[in-house]
């Protein structure tokens, strides 16, 4: 049961962050990308020379994303987010606190033993605790629809305390303002797929995407198929492209005019295919979009067939 928050909730979770800062931070594969792009250099005497100074505009750049909230951070956090219902003025209060004495911490690139020394600087105190979305918890309907479901496909390891965390988190980034359709449709689709299905994950994800594309939907059906609709008429025309760029060389087609656009067409075959699973899951249907192959079961030959049930078949 979520309990109200208090001050001493408040210093619950300003301990947890203190703690794990306190652990080090290992710079990301992003990270360590954007220091080669900007400074030509990731190695640790260049980390250390550009958080010394202070009149580098890049390294504003590089702190925001050293200390963007990560997974492993989210999740050794939510335990209290989930237990204590912190209201805007707490998440408040606890940032003029992280302000007034700094979160210290040290960074590390992995492949090293080195560390460099740092402290949270206190002008990324509010976009780091925006992102958290301290204050957000999830309804009622949807917090009992999770509590019957297998969590475990969340997890790498298939344990299913840490994939309610992990899914809690996923829930948590998406922060969707939890409309009566959304939370209807959250918990229909919990209860109708099967957390052990392969795409069970993506699928999600894809949906918090597009629901928090489409909060004001009324009907996330009629939304799914007008996105299914969409993709589809730019996947048609990324293949004519392709086709057209398969028997053109390039000097005609610049000569005439014709651009190729990029369109990942991968993923939007793979788009399309989440949306009909689950649509069909959820909703039972899906629209077949003209164009698009069917397969229609007439019998075997020679099986006499009513001509009535025939047409019936092929329309």
């Amino acid at each position: 049961m979520t309990r109200i928050a208090s001050p001493s909730s408040r210093a619950v979770l300003e301990d947890g962050l203190r703690h794990y800062m306190a652990g080090g931070i290992a710079l990301t594969e992003d990270v360590r990308r954007f220091m080669e792009a900007t400074f030509g250099d990731a190695s640790v005497a260049a980390l250390r020379a550009l958080l010394s100074d202070e009149s580098s505009a890049e390294r504003d750049s590089l702190l925001d994303l050293v200390f963007f909230p990560d997974p492993s951070l989210q999740i050794a956090i939510e335990p209290i987010l989930a237990n204590y219902r912190l209201t805007g003025a707490d998440v408040t209060l606890l940032a003029e606190q992280l302000k007034a004495v700094p979160v210290a911490t040290h960074l590390r690139i992995p492949g090293t033993d080195a560390t460099v020394p740092t402290a949270m600087p206190a002008s990324l105190i509010d976009a780091f605790l925006a992102r958290l979305n301290i204050t957000w918890q999830p309804a009622e309907g949807l917090s009992a629809s999770m509590e019957h479901m297998d969590a475990g496909s969340f997890s790498p390891a298939g344990d299913d305390k840490e994939g309610r965390l992990r899914l809690r988190v996923l829930l948590r980034n998406a922060a969707l303002r939890q409309t009566l359709v959304q939370v209807r449709f959250l918990c229909d689709f919990f209860e109708r797929r099967l957390p052990e299905d392969k795409d069970f994950v993506d699928q999600l994800t894809f949906l918090l995407v597009f629901m928090k594309e489409h909060e004001d939907s009324t009907n996330i059906y009629l939304s799914l198929m007008d996105r299914k609709k969409f993709i589809f008429q730019h996947l048609l025309k990324a293949r004519r492209s392709v086709a057209l760029a398969a028997r053109t060389n390039m000097e005609t087609m610049i000569m005439t005019g014709v651009r190729t656009p990029y369109f990942d067409i991968p993923t939007a075959e793979r788009s399309l295919v989440m949306i009909d699973s689950i649509a069909i899951a959820v909703f039972g249907r899906t629209e077949c979009l003209e164009g698009t192959p069917r397969k229609v079961d007439l019998g075997t030959y020679g099986e006499a067939r009513d001509p009535a049930d025939l047409i019936h078949r092929l329309s």
